[in-house]
């Protein structure tokens, strides 16, 4: 499996300050390990630790790093202070000091992303991306087929006698901030981690609950356990 991705390094991106939950990638998850500890063991079922760095400015990140057997990536102070530095700046100046031509970003937010959807990712990328060429990059996203309106009017349905049903309504996705990947090249070449043709890496609902305020870690406290049934399952399986 590791020498599958062997062209692919794993970025933690991971700053300490957020604005809207405390020391955030430090919250308890799961017994003894926080969700920056729970990102780690995640990856290191799918990547080689030689290949999956941290990126950050952090002395204790470095510490966790270490510990975990994983590479720590120095982030430069102003890459990492709270949007000072744009994130096309944040985005280039991480991806620059990685040792392959491809990169996977992996969020430390989206903690029910199992890694059997990044192996699944991964695969995608190697076979669309780099082989095919038929896309350019690739994103984890949900499928969604809801009602969506702006301040005036439908988006994606007819609000009117002629109501859409929700199987008729069009394929819309929403990207789940779990997974991105491109080459590095084209990267540092335009600033973005995702080109204009990205593969839509569909993900289950659960991999999509992105920690962004406090009731968003208690969603994924209570669906973790779902998660690790369904883990339990598939080693049984295996």
């Amino acid at each position: 499996m590791h020498d599958t991705f062997k062209d692919i390094s794993v970025i933690i991106p991971v700053r300490e300050g957020s604005s809207r939950v405390r020391e955030k990638i430090f919250l308890p998850f799961h017994e003894e390990m926080s969700l920056l500890d729970w990102k780690i063991a995640q990856m290191k079922q799918v990547q080689d630790p030689a290949l999956i760095f941290l990126s950050s400015n952090s002395e204790r990140v470095r510490e966790v790093a270490e510990a975990s057997g994983v590479q720590f990536l120095k982030r430069d102070d102003y890459l990492s202070t709270g949007h000072v530095a744009s994130f096309s700046e944040v985005i280039s100046g991480v991806v620059k000091d990685v040792p392959t031509e491809h990169f996977a970003w992996v969020t430390v937010v989206v903690p029910l992303m199992r890694p059997d959807e990044y192996r699944d990712g991964f695969q995608m990328y190697l076979d669309d991306v780099v082989g095919s060429g038929t896309h350019d990059s690739l994103v984890s996203v949900n499928l969604v087929k809801e009602y969506y309106w702006d301040a005036e009017k439908p988006l994606n349905y007819r609000a009117d006698r002629n109501h859409t049903i929700s199987q008729e309504l069009p394929d819309w996705f929403r990207v789940t901030n779990g997974l991105y990947m491109r080459s590095t090249e084209d990267t540092l070449r335009e600033g973005y981690f995702l080109g204009p043709r990205p593969c839509m890496h569909q993900v289950s609902k659960a991999s999509g609950i992105d920690i962004d305020e406090y009731e968003d870690y208690e969603v994924a406290m209570a669906m973790k356990a779902i998660y690790l049934r369904g883990e339990a399952e598939r080693e049984v399986a295996a």
